[in-house]
């Protein structure tokens, strides 16, 4: 860059054309300026975008977990059901068993 004594002696054709060099300097300067803001402006919509998926990944999951759970729930209640089915069959086989037993005794007692 030029000193304050050395643009002194510049003429006013020397200053306008160094005025240009900085004008058009200035000018693409802004344009890398831009360019940089609109891929950073890129990048924030991405990394946005990222962590809404990953919001809804965490959410997701947690449907998921929730659905385990039921899922679980249900499931345990079937077998709880299941088992209480079974004993009320033992125990109605187990009258019947004995039922047909006593019809036995009386029948050969006659």
């Amino acid at each position: 860059m030029l000193t304050e004594k050395e643009l002194k002696k510049l003429n006013r054709y020397q200053l306008l054309e160094l005025l240009i060099i900085q004008t058009e300097r200035a000018d693409k300067l802004q344009i890398c300026l831009e360019n940089a803001e609109s891929k950073l402006k890129e990048q924030e919509i991405k990394i946005s975008s990222l962590g809404s998926i990953a919001e809804a990944s965490l959410q997701v999951s947690g449907i998921f977990e929730s659905a385990q759970h039921s899922a679980d729930i249900y499931l345990s209640a079937a077998k709880n059901k299941a088992e209480e089915i079974e004993e009320e069959a033992r125990k109605k086989a187990e009258q019947i068993l004995a039922q047909a037993q006593e019809d036995a005794r009386r029948i050969k007692g006659e």
